[in-house]
């Protein structure tokens, strides 16, 4: 089975963008400092950068689903003008106890499940992303790229993963500012990194002492592999393990 793509998996709120509750007025985004630097570098180190974010407000029915859209879609303009675009956005709008409708379900895409992972790693191999020289998605997508939804099951993924490898997990990563991320990473099979920005500042203290850290600052619980102050850090850390100097 050959490997496939080095792909970098970003958490969104408190990632990407400052932590506001159920974000999806472009008028509310604050992007994090250094965020449009560390993905511009980890796109010219050869990554594909995939957003998987819990978008909960859909179904909660706080917003519909093409503000998230919307929103993917201003959030990449600028990105793309720092040459620092996401490459595709992946999202699960359901909540299981406060979802209204169809909404409501303990579905396989809400991290830290691992569908959005499984589905962008499906895309990929249909050659569905990345775009090729603009923001604009190319191939044969049969849903709104800025907010693609699950529809690939754990079955159907495990039957593909057989016989198809687009990702090479070895050399992709997840970054995010919750456990369930750094979860969700390690459930895929990559290699998970908590930034500080967001949740996870506060998530590494209560870490460090109620588990405890080792020597190396790695958490004895193994919950994720590496703890970064910010997406620059984070990008620092894989470049390096990567063996790649920019």
């Amino acid at each position: 089975m050959q490997h496939g793509a080095g792909v970098i998996f970003l958490d969104r709120d408190g990632t990407l963008n400052e932590e506001v509750n159920y974000l999806h007025r472009p008028e509310d985004l604050r992007i994090i400092p250094g965020t449009e630097q560390a993905l511009r570098r980890l796109k010219e180190a050869g990554f594909l950068l995939v957003t998987v974010t819990n978008q909960a407000g859909v179904g909660r029915g706080y917003y519909p689903e093409a503000d998230v859209s919307a929103f993917h879609r201003y959030f990449n303009g600028i990105l793309e003008k720092k040459g620092a675009a996401i490459d595709a956005f992946y999202y699960c709008p359901h909540h299981p106890e406060h979802g209204i409708g169809a909404y409501r379900k303990a579905c396989h895409c809400r991290k830290p499940e691992t569908g959005m992972f499984e589905q962008a790693e499906y895309d990929l191999a249909a050659g569905r992303w990345p775009a090729r020289g603009s923001s604009e998605f190319s191939g044969d997508l049969p849903y709104d790229p800025y907010a693609v939804p699950v529809v690939i099951t754990a079955e159907e993924y495990a039957e593909f993963r057989r016989r198809v490898s687009a990702i090479d997990k070895t050399r992709s990563f997840m970054i995010g500012d919750k456990l369930i991320d750094t979860e969700a990473g390690h459930r895929f099979g990559v290699r998970s990194v908590l930034v500080g920005t967001g949740y996870g500042a506060e998530l590494r203290a209560k870490e460090a002492e109620t588990e405890g850290l080792n020597p190396d600052g790695t958490p004895k619980s193994g919950k994720y592999d590496y703890y970064a102050e910010n997406l620059t850090e984070a990008a620092d850390w894989i470049l390096n393990r990567s063996g790649i100097s920019l």
